[in-house]
């Protein structure tokens, strides 16, 4: 790399002399010609080395420096995207008679992976009922725009009039296609959702549900797949996931079930979704379309760091976690970093320099040393490694008064997990649920690293500009879905997909509106999307999409306004709407 630099800076001063040899005639004979004056030749050589040497210097610290930003404002651009899957529960044969809740934060395991198990952890509170789908059917009778059956079948040994289920978690599962236009059918062309006894006759007891009973979830702070900072803007997050996992929006909560005894529930019950509008095309189901008890799961795991012993030999440590092979874990995040002194108990906590916690210590008068941690590609194999230094507020080199530093880490198992195939996340651990056996139902996603190269200070520049810039435009909108589509950067497929997704953007409008909230005025924005339907794996995609959209513009308006968001397809010209949102970004 540096050859580049020395060649281009000989030949900016061989060109620039050549051109003052021709202004000054005198001076000619030195500077026209390589084959002039020998010493005057070894001048400029020695200058280009040296010119060189700080062009290169001022480049590597470029990036150096938009890094440092960057762990100041947005840390989560910095880490790595972890592996993601789906997991579903299955409570054991009768092992389970009332509803059973496993926690979020529960950790399961792989099989080994070249020696190793990946471990993963849920992203969601899992409500295990004893119950299970039996059968899943799109069924048309004459004269009806058709409905959705689902027949469930109670646990062996389970009462019927015992058993409150409050409330179903379903999980859309199958080809893109299938699971767009389900979730169409079910969050934009319902009609009613009736619950009855499995085969119940007609005229028999049955509970009627308002269309609005089914809500799409996954967009709650409890169903965050990625750990983000406190400060981070949680709108990004969102579209982070989407692009990370897009299934983790197909569930559906369906709220306000009745208690099946008064229905004269036996062992099994049905519930069917009946339709307003009939679906494009006829809808080809199997059980497996719909699932319950599942939940996302992220390969991320806490460890500690093998213990640093600080001298004054090296001033920068590599972190590597405790007891583990350095190829199969990489740091996601470090949450603590503590030192211990010969001789004393009590540990000593080192704070990270990129945070606004230095207070008194900023002007290097308390004397806290700070511990400053840099990202860099490895040096073996995709990903990255995490080194840490210790400095003073001033960033100035300090040696802590301790002589062994240990840190508590975040860890993903780095690529290991794309060698796991369907069914392969099954292996129990202390905090599995004894009461129900798990495997993954979709592929393991790979690990995406974060962008370090040299176009990252372009997604700073992009990132700064989201403060002052409307996003009601095309082009900012795609320039900020497109920043936190990592996955475009490492997988083509996904590069072509978004891009497919962004192009689908034709039009974007915002309009002053106002409305009465609570019997107060308040004024907010109307903001008209335009998308072209053929973009999107179907009509339902497109509508998931732009509910996600609707989330971020929700979240990125400040409370003490609304956003109403419209999006109107292209090609088939439907149009759809979603109930105006207050703005939830705090104005201190």
């Amino acid at each position: 790399m540096f050859n580049k630099y020395y060649e281009d800076e000989l030949a900016f001063l061989r060109e620039m002399g050549a051109e003052f040899a021709r202004a000054n005639p005198a001076a000619a004979p030195y500077l026209a010609e390589r084959g002039g004056d020998p010493d005057v030749e070894r001048l400029l050589e020695g200058f280009a080395f040296l010119a060189g040497q700080l062009r290169q210097k001022l480049d590597d610290e470029l990036p150096e420096l938009v890094q440092s930003v960057m762990q100041l404002l947005w840390p989560h651009y910095l880490r790595p995207v972890p592996p993601l899957t789906i997991l579903q529960f299955e409570p054991q044969p009768q092992a389970v008679r009332e509803p059973q809740t496993i926690p979020r934060g529960s950790e399961v395991d792989s099989v080994p992976v070249e020696g190793t198990p990946c471990r993963f952890r849920t992203c969601g509170e899992v409500r295990l009922l004893p119950l299970a789908i039996e059968s899943a059917d799109a069924e048309r009778p004459a004269g009806s725009a058709g409905h959705l059956r689902l027949l469930f079948r109670l646990g062996q040994g389970v009462k019927a009039e015992a058993l409150d289920l409050g409330r179903l978690r379903l999980f859309l599962h199958g080809e893109p296609t299938t699971t767009s236009a389900l979730f169409l059918q079910l969050t934009r062309r319902l009609k009613e959702i009736v619950v009855a006894p499995a085969g119940g006759a007609a005229g028999s007891a049955q509970a009627t549900l308002p269309q609005d009973s089914v809500k799409a979830a996954g967009f709650a702070g409890e169903d965050a797949l990625i750990p983000y900072p406190p400060h981070a803007f949680p709108g990004y997050r969102l579209l982070q996931e989407y692009f990370a996992l897009p299934q983790k929006f197909l569930f559906l909560d369906l709220e306000g079930l009745p208690r099946l005894g008064p229905l004269g529930v036996a062992d099994a019950f049905e519930i069917r979704f009946v339709f307003a509008r009939p679906p494009e095309a006829p809808l080809r189901l199997i059980a497996d379309n719909v699932r319950l008890h599942c939940v996302p799961a992220v390969n991320l795991f806490p460890v500690e760091s093998d213990p640093i012993r600080v001298d004054h030999q090296k001033t920068e440590y590599r972190v590597r976690p405790s007891g583990m092979n350095p190829a199969h874990a990489e740091v996601f995040s470090i949450d603590s970093v503590r030192g211990w002194v010969r001789g004393t108990v009590e540990p000593r906590e080192y704070p990270p320099f990129y945070s606004f916690r230095h207070g008194a210590a900023a002007g290097g008068r308390s004397g806290t040393v700070f511990y400053h941690s840099r990202i860099r590609h490895s040096v073996v194999g995709r990903g990255v490694d995490t080194h840490v230094s210790f400095v003073t507020a001033e960033q100035e080199g300090a040696l802590p008064p301790t002589e062994t530093v240990v840190m508590g880490l975040t860890c993903t198992n780095r690529h290991l997990p794309a060698a796991l195939r369907l069914g392969d996340v099954s292996r129990a651990t202390a905090s599995s649920p004894e009461f129900a056996r798990f495997r993954n139902i979709t592929p393991v996603s790979a690990s995406v690293p974060p962008p370090l190269g040299g176009g990252l200070h372009w997604r700073l520049v992009s990132n700064l500009s989201l403060n002052y810039l409307s996003l009601a435009s095309v082009d900012a909108l795609r320039s900020v879905l497109a920043v936190y589509n990592f996955q475009a950067l490492e997988d083509r497929t996904a590069a072509r997909e978004s891009e497919l997704r962004l192009q689908g953007i034709l039009g974007v409008r915002s309009l002053p509106e106002e409305r009465l909230l609570r019997g107060s005025p308040i004024r907010g924005s109307r903001v008209e999307i335009e998308m072209k339907e053929g973009n999107f794996a179907g009509e339902g995609e497109m509508v998931l999409f732009a509910g996600v959209l609707q989330e971020f513009l929700s979240l990125y308006c400040t409370m003490n306004s609304f956003v109403h968001l419209v999006v109107r397809g292209a090609q088939h010209g439907e149009t759809y709407e979603w109930n105006p949102r207050v703005g939830q970004l705090s104005l201190v």
